[in-house]
């Protein structure tokens, strides 16, 4: 993520929808989007992988983000991502969240990546199950009631959509 990415992944990242999606209640401030930016690139920096920003081939313009970090603290690392409302439904989770998964099974060498959403979430679960991930069972995760989903190493990734 870059300095000049701020204002666009503040727009999706405050916006009601999104929050929502989160389960977040209250504000989202810029302040919180600065921070946030700082932690991904600090996660970068001492992991060697992250969450970074999507940006739309034809436009240029920034889709959202999509990648892997640890699943608070880890050890397991989760494959996460935040889509601009306006461009929600047109396959952008799905192949950003195809190609961080590439990345970490390939060069990385994960074992498994797991993904978590809010149960009420259909959107993001519907992602998870176009990847290929298996729904492990509920959990709780990141102060809220979740639903855990998997994919390892060598088991077939979703195809396209």
């Amino acid at each position: 993520m870059r300095d000049e990415d701020e204002t666009a992944l503040h727009t999706i990242w405050s916006d009601p929808s999104t929050l929502a999606a989160l389960d977040f209640h209250g504000e989202y401030t810029r302040a919180m989007t600065a921070q946030r930016i700082a932690d991904k690139r600090a996660h970068q920096a001492a992991h060697g992988f992250a969450i970074w920003t999507v940006v739309e081939r034809s436009s240029g313009a920034i889709a959202g983000d999509c990648g892997l970090q640890l699943l608070e603290d880890g050890p397991d690392i989760e494959i996460g991502w935040r889509i601009a409302p306006d461009r929600r439904g047109r396959g952008y989770a799905s192949e950003a969240a195809r190609a961080a998964l590439a990345i970490g099974f390939g060069e990385l060498g994960l074992d498994r990546v797991v993904a978590v959403t809010h149960p009420e979430n259909a959107a993001s679960r519907r992602v998870m199950e176009k990847l290929g991930m298996t729904l492990v069972g509920p959990g709780r995760h990141y102060g809220g009631e979740t639903v855990l989903y998997e994919l390892r190493a060598g088991q077939p990734a979703g195809g396209s959509g």
